[in-house]
């Protein structure tokens, strides 16, 4: 609201911001740098020289000049000069000595008094480039004498008009590093973090383009990343793979490519854009390929800074044009926030643009490289937000979706399950009052009778057939349960059991603890699942029975887990364990083998804990 009432108040804030950008940067430059304040060589003599030592150089046609020098401004016509300095010394010390070099356009080796004390990079071609970094050289000093020391510096360059030396500095190395680490962190180590982390945005944003590719500014903006990020290598990479010509027509391009990128970015993000307009620009963007066919390093850097460039301003200035319109159209904060991110990125270009073509003073650097930081930060805060929204939308429209659908889905099955419900009910009943009959009329009752004729009989043998006879008779029972659709409630179920295995127990004089407690549903509770339940319960039962050697069984059921509950079932007693003898062999028995498979049938886990003291067997089920 306030955006929108104050859209005049607004336009003039930014004009004024506008205004101190310029003045800041062209009229009171702010230099981050400090200089320092020992050992200044400002008057040198120079030759321009093929030879690789200063011992082959000649003793005459040396011109004094007073640093810096540019190569741009003298003419020299070779890609290889060499600067002599006379120092005088009144007390060189014990300490290590270093030049430092704020500015070497590209490379340079120094000698003092005839000995080499190091080199930037290799000579030769392509030539090694330090354009954007400091040097720093450290030597003995005993390279040094009190009184005239002479320095000699091999300079070489890519292409003759870029040559360029600073005033340097000798002086004591703890006197200088601080001041060249500051400078190196500024200069190259803080612009390769900002490399690979376009690198890495460039990476993520691709991926979301992938996810959504309708949303074609993802694609642009990944675009726009990687063509910023490779035109930053020219800052910090020394020793380039392709040649210098094919290295300054790939730097040219990627940045004016780049440009490009973010003008189609805003058109599509503002959602304003021009159907000419682009189409002018994207046929303009066919000369950047362009640059890469001309003959030579020369006609590189004058049709690119000089044409290429120009019209990279022009389209800087276009972009902010357009997102001042669209803003007048439609005040919203985005488009305020990407004009303050984006007056920088034009003035600041404007500014190199200025350096590169000798128009201000090189020595103050590069600089439209800072401008990716608030830029990329923005702009992919932009376009994470809108890819978090567009995933709530169709969210939010899916889970709709999936509401009505899970609605019907219950509806329908609910009347499933009802009609389903009804008729397993009614077969259930039906077979199970078959069963029963065919027990009471059949097999059943000739058990019964079987039992009731052992028990007239003494002796052992009649003893044991009663039980066994007894055991099958329990059996059958435990199948007609199984049948029951009222028992397919698990502490029921284990209610139940336990009235038909009373006998069983008091016969082996045992007590039956009872720990079974009210327990969630467990799902798919069919006839099946629970005659495998029962048969598990049993079987532990009887081998307590048959090998514990105790008095004493537990039955036990519970919970765990908070989130992904399970439901137990424990049959514990108090004997001896199964650790060796008879009843380590149970392990490897029948018995036990048939409840780990009745467990995977059930898709539970039979755990057994066994120790001296007694064992466990616990059965775990999803709920």
């Amino acid at each position: 609201m306030w955006l929108s009432g104050n859209k005049s108040g607004v336009f003039i804030a930014l004009f004024c911001y506008g205004l101190a950008l310029n003045y800041l940067v062209f009229h009171l430059p702010i230099t981050f740098f400090k200089a320092p304040d020992v050992g200044l060589v400002q008057d040198v003599e120079v030759i321009a020289s093929e030879v690789a030592l200063p011992a082959d150089l000649p003793q005459v046609n040396w011109k004094p000049v007073s640093l810096p020098d540019n190569g741009y401004q003298n003419q020299r016509q070779l890609e290889q000069v060499w600067y002599r300095a006379t120092v005088a010394l009144d007390d060189v010390g014990v300490d290590i000595w270093a030049l430092y070099f704020p500015l070497v356009v590209h490379n340079a080796a120094v000698f003092i008094n005839g000995v080499w004390v190091g080199q930037a990079g290799p000579f030769g071609k392509p030539t090694a480039r330090h354009h954007n970094n400091p040097l720093l050289f450290s030597f003995s000093p005993a390279l040094l004498k009190e009184g005239e020391n002479r320095i000699d510096i091999r300079l070489q360059t890519s292409f003759h008009e870029q040559g360029y030396l600073d005033r340097f500095y000798l002086a004591p190395e703890s006197q200088l590093s601080a001041i060249y680490a500051w400078k190196h962190f500024v200069r190259i180590d803080l612009i390769q973090w900002i490399t690979m982390a376009m690198y890495l945005m460039s990476a993520i944003v691709f991926f979301f383009w992938l996810a959504r590719p309708q949303d074609s500014i993802y694609g642009l903006f990944s675009l726009e990343l990687f063509l910023w990020a490779t035109h930053n290598l020219n800052l910090f990479i020394t020793e380039i793979p392709v040649s210098a010509r094919l290295w300054e027509a790939m730097t040219m391009s990627t940045l004016g490519w780049a440009v490009i990128a973010m003008i189609l970015f805003n058109h599509r993000y503002v959602g304003q854009g021009n159907a000419r307009i682009e189409k002018f620009i994207l046929i303009f963007s066919v000369f950047g390929i362009g640059l890469f066919f001309l003959p030579d390093i020369g006609s590189i850097l004058h049709i690119g800074y000089r044409v290429w460039d120009v019209f990279l301003v022009i389209f800087g200035c276009y972009a902010i044009f357009h997102l001042l319109k669209a803003y007048g159209h439609r005040p919203n904060v985005d488009l305020l926030l990407m004009l303050l991110v984006g007056f920088p990125i034009l003035i600041f270009g404007l500014h190199d643009i200025l350096v590169l073509n000798h128009i201000i003073d090189r020595r103050e650097g590069l600089i439209i490289q800072y401008s990716a930081i608030p830029a990329v930060l923005l702009f992919s805060w932009f376009l994470i937000r809108r890819f978090v929204q567009s995933i709530d939308r169709a969210e939010q429209l899916a889970e709709t979706l999936d509401q009505r659908v899970r609605t019907k889905q219950l509806q329908l099955q609910s009347q499933y399950e009802e009609l389903q419900s009804v008729r397993e009910e009614g077969l259930l009943l039906k077979e199970r009052e078959r069963i029963m009959r065919d027990m009471h009329d059949g097999i059943g009752g000739q058990l019964v009778s079987v039992v009731s004729l052992l028990q007239e009989q003494p002796g052992d043998l009649y003893k044991r057939v009663r039980e066994k006879v007894q055991h099958s008779l329990t059996d059958l029972r435990l199948v007609i349960d199984s049948l029951d659709p009222l028992l397919s409630d698990l502490p029921t179920l284990l209610g139940m059991m336990r009235v038909r295995l009373v006998d069983q127990l008091e016969a082996a004089n045992i007590t039956l603890e009872w720990a079974v407690t009210e327990l969630p549903e467990i799902k798919n509770m069919s006839p099946r699942r629970s005659l495998h339940i029962m048969r598990i319960v049993q079987e532990s039962i009887t081998n307590s029975i048959k090998h514990a050697q105790s008095e004493r069984i537990m039955l036990a059921t519970g919970v765990i887990g908070a989130k992904n509950q399970q439901v137990y079932v424990d049959v514990m007693d108090y004997g001896v364990g199964i650790i060796d003898g008879l009843a380590a062999a149970s392990l490897q028995g029948r018995g036990i083998k048939n409840m780990q498979y009745r467990a995977e049938q059930l898709g539970a886990t039979l755990d057994i804990d066994s120790s001296r003291s007694g064992t466990r067997i616990r059965l775990l089920m999803d709920v």
